[in-house]
């Protein structure tokens, strides 16, 4: 759509567009660690320096960033592809697990989707044995751990509206 075509509508039609095109990031984690940027323009594949285990902290695109989808690491590198610009930070030893557990995990993992409907507490029953990760959010609700998810041994828990698909370990 033209400039030209904008103008006769006025400035509340012009202002209006702009605010329906704006998109804001979303924030997956709120600690202050120090955070690296990563981003795929034009929808191809970049490749940033990275050590330690990534964890997603905030996205930045309108593309929907999903681990092992459009975003993933490999020897001391993370990538991102399609679209895909977050920031990410390295995942803290024993962060979001309970005590006695072992780094040790399946690299495949189980799948879950768990959802709170109506900003209710919803509790997914399933055997976690090491960890717990979201690797795609499907509410509109930005799903953040230890505030509107969580896990123990006994499976994961989801409030506040929060809707995502989990990988069990």
């Amino acid at each position: 759509m033209s400039l030209r075509l904008l103008l006769p509508l006025g400035g509340s039609a012009l202002a209006l567009l702009l605010a329906a095109t704006t998109v804001s990031a979303q924030d997956y984690d709120s600690e202050s660690s120090p955070r690296t940027t990563c981003e795929s323009h034009f929808n191809k594949t970049q490749q940033c320096p990275f050590e330690g285990r990534a964890r997603l902290a905030r996205q930045l695109s309108v593309t929907r960033c999903v681990e092992d989808d459009n975003w993933g690491q490999r020897r001391g590198m993370l990538w991102v592809t399609d679209g895909c610009r977050a920031e990410f930070v390295a995942e803290e030893r024993g962060h979001g697990r309970w005590p006695g557990r072992g780094r040790d995990r399946d690299r495949d993992g189980e799948r879950l989707v768990c959802e709170s409907y109506e900003n209710k507490e919803k509790q997914c029953r399933i055997r976690v044995r090491h960890d717990v990760r979201l690797v795609k959010q499907k509410s509109v609700t930005p799903c953040t751990e230890d505030r509107n998810w969580g896990w123990d041994r006994r499976g994961v828990w989801v409030s506040d509206g929060c809707r995502a698909e989990f990988r069990v370990y």
